[in-house]
């Protein structure tokens, strides 16, 4: 029976409404129980959210929850996070975006060192390539210090429940990176500088590379954010972790302005490379460091909004 609203009663389906397509048609992505449960006021939700990509996250977050938990209390939207837990999570996903396309550059430069003078003994280019490395090195260390407390007290809590889906989001990151990694070492067998290769699939190729880059991201986060909010972690945790997750983030955007005196110190000394085609998968060297350029800096712009977000909260 249709309500005055357009909802269907007591089925968790909804009738035509305004309001975004894709946010209604993200409904499907939920266990049948759930829906039945709180098809009509999540409906009812997204009807009222502007469509956003945080807005995407957050159903793409609440789905995944739900399959753990189909039948548990609904999450208010957008998902009541507490304040600093949500700022840390959105640390290490700026990290994991910064970590993704800082692979890209260490695969662009792996044969720099080789290169003749006035390139090879560039100072420049060898300061900012070794604080490129020094910088990664330190944010590495701070998301350890910051994270596996964290994370091991969920493990403890999810083996102590008997959640082995729980323990399972960790392995999300691990597994999606090696995806990703496996696609690079496919594509570079594939397609080498040098190597005589049509555009179309030279463009397909670095389109799928990219694509494989954002969906392994958009995974890892979601599987250690679903794990965060299901786990049981002591509140002191996240309180210690707000020093590292700040020091992490200041890290990384060290580490980006290093990227960028690197590309503008090769330019200065062997533009004829910077403007070759020795960038990834055969591209454009300007271009590839452009956009290794632009995912680090995004990476670092949502850490150090989150880290700042997160040392302005009021702990307890």
């Amino acid at each position: 029976m249709s309500r005055p609203d357009g909802t269907t009663k007591a089925t968790g389906q909804v009738g035509p409404r305004g309001g975004s397509r894709l946010l209604r048609s993200a409904i499907g992505l939920y266990p049948g129980a759930w829906r039945r449960r709180y098809g009509d006021e999540f409906e009812a939700l997204l009807e009222q959210t502007p469509l956003t990509f945080r807005t995407l996250f957050d159903v793409g977050v609440a789905a995944v929850d739900a399959h753990i938990n189909p039948t548990g209390p609904m999450r208010r939207w957008p998902l009541m996070y507490e304040r600093l837990r949500s700022s840390e999570l959105a640390v290490f996903a700026g990290w994991i975006l910064f970590v993704v396309s800082g692979l890209g550059f260490a695969k662009m430069t792996e044969n720099w060192d080789l290169l003749p003078p006035p390139g090879g003994d560039s100072l420049a280019i060898g300061l900012a390539y070794d604080a490129v490395i020094f910088g990664a090195v330190v944010a590495l260390l701070g998301v350890l210090v910051a994270g596996v407390p964290i994370a091991w007290a969920i493990i403890r809590s999810a083996l102590r429940e008997r959640r082995l889906r729980l323990i399972a989001l960790f392995a999300v990151p691990p597994l999606s990176l090696a995806v990703w990694i496996g696609l690079t070492l496919l594509l570079l067998n594939e397609i080498v500088p040098g190597q005589q290769v049509d555009e179309i699939t030279k463009v397909s190729a670095f389109a799928a590379w990219v694509g494989v880059f954002c969906l392994a991201a958009v995974a890892s986060t979601v599987a250690v954010t679903v794990a965060a909010i299901n786990g049981e972690v002591a509140p002191e945790l996240y309180r210690r972790a707000v020093t590292p997750a700040f020091v992490v983030a200041g890290t990384m955007g060290a580490v980006v302005i290093a990227v960028v005196v690197w590309g503008l110190a090769v330019l200065a000394t062997e533009p004829a490379l910077f403007w070759g085609y020795d960038g990834l998968l055969a591209t454009s060297t300007a271009l590839s460091w452009l956009g290794v350029v632009a995912g680090m800096g995004a990476g670092a712009f949502i850490a150090l909004r989150a880290a700042f977000v997160a040392r302005a909260t009021p702990l307890p």
